[in-house]
């Protein structure tokens, strides 16, 4: 489940807590509340305790949602306006690599590193089979990540009782809790393409709040990989897996470039690899129908770039185009379009839910020289739902 979902599930978490505590608080004042009738042989002591309990509990999901958001919720902002949150520490992985390439854990003096190295070898034997290459790693490794990490709404794991330690934003909280935050995520990562051999560093940016992904070499080319930010819900949708710098250089998390290698490859990007071919941006809302009938989550598609048109302005109106419908009874969202030079590569991901509105204008250039009537007809045809889509463009019509 994604970090939104997380951070809603605890808000509501939070508000159904405060109320049962204030609710407590009445009973103490009013003998003709609902509690006060069901409980009348309670002592004033036995309320005391409750009251305590549910004020442990509030103050543990406060600090796990600080922990999925990076910041100090309750803290007030700074002179500037902005919420001041904990930076967390990258985990070194070195001694447990030196261990699981030695085969020798005796130099392991943290119980914690020791129990990191075995769950590590039980996954690794898991995942990972003979004659893979080093792409079928890597996904093996993200899936896994993504299955053992992304909400249960089954059970509070982040808040469980086992360990009054948080340590979600390394290894150990994701093998011994299942919980993670993004630090987490990506130092984990990290320690399954150490041992199996596959070049990789860790971006920790922290100018504009806290977030961490990786960047990975795979078959001498880079690219950048964010499990976190995968909008998926019980399966990935691939979203940040293997993307190149304009996916992921949009100011939100800014690096140092300087200190990174570029990745300007789509060769190994998910979803430009499963991408299928468009022969018109008017085939979108039929690709659309055959994956919701075919109960498909996550479809790809590409479109050509015309010539002339200009990669950078036809992924940006595709960007609007995608952005701009919903559909009842789903919940429709976007993968970020891939500018392949060539062509547009992107997702769009379909989960049953309750759609919502959508603000229908956008200003942009039209790269693709689309007739919007045809489109709201082509989009009322295969989905049989209003597309009202009004851009104020230029009078530069790149395809005339």
């Amino acid at each position: 489940m994604t970090t939104a979902k997380k951070i809603l599930t605890f808000a509501l978490c939070l508000t159904c807590l405060t109320a049962g505590i204030t609710g407590c608080a009445k009973d103490k004042s009013s003998s003709d509340t609902k509690i006060a009738k069901s409980t009348s042989s309670q002592t004033e002591s036995s309320d005391s305790e409750k009251i305590k309990e549910l004020n442990d509990k509030l103050e543990k999901l406060e600090n796990t949602l600080s922990n999925i958001l990076g910041e100090d919720i309750f803290d007030p902002a700074d002179g500037d306006g902005n919420v001041n949150g904990e930076i967390h520490p990258i985990y070194d992985d070195t001694a447990v690599v030196e261990a699981y390439k030695s085969g020798d854990d005796s130099k392991l003096t943290d119980d914690k590193d020791k129990y990191i190295l075995k769950e590590l070898k039980k996954a690794v034997g898991e995942i990972i089979k003979d004659g893979m290459s080093e792409y079928d790693k890597e996904k093996a490794v993200y899936d896994y990540v993504f299955s053992q990490t992304h909400f249960n709404d089954d059970s509070l794991v982040a808040i469980s009782d086992e360990s009054e330690d948080d340590e979600s934003y390394n290894p150990y909280g994701f093998f011994h809790d299942h919980s993670t935050i993004c630090v987490g995520n990506a130092t984990t990562i990290k320690l399954f393409f150490d041992v199996l051999g596959i070049d990789s560093k860790i971006i920790h940016s922290t100018e504009n709040g806290e977030h961490a992904w990786n960047v990975v070499k795979i078959d001498g080319k880079w690219y950048h990989l964010d499990v976190t930010f995968d909008g998926g819900n019980e399966a990935p949708d691939y979203a940040y897996f293997n993307v190149p710098d304009t996916a992921k250089d949009d100011g939100s998390y800014p690096w140092n470039k300087e200190d990174f290698p570029e990745c300007n490859s789509t060769d190994d990007c998910y979803i430009c690899k499963n991408a299928k071919k468009l022969d018109s941006v008017y085939d979108i809302p039929e690709r659309i129908k055959k994956a919701m009938s075919d109960k498909g989550k996550t479809i790809y598609m590409s479109l050509d770039v015309p010539e002339g048109a200009g990669s950078t302005a036809v992924a940006e109106q595709v960007t609007n185009i995608i952005s701009n419908f919903y559909i009842d009874d789903y919940n429709v969202s976007s993968t970020p379009v891939i500018d392949a030079e060539d062509k547009v590569c992107f997702g769009i991901s379909l989960n049953s839910a309750d759609g919502d509105d959508s603000d229908n204008s956008y200003d942009t250039d039209n790269a693709l020289g689309i007739d919007y009537d045809k489109l709201s007809k082509a989009f009322s045809d295969a989905l049989g739902i209003d597309y009202e889509y009004e851009p104020d463009y230029s009078d530069n019509n790149i395809m005339g």
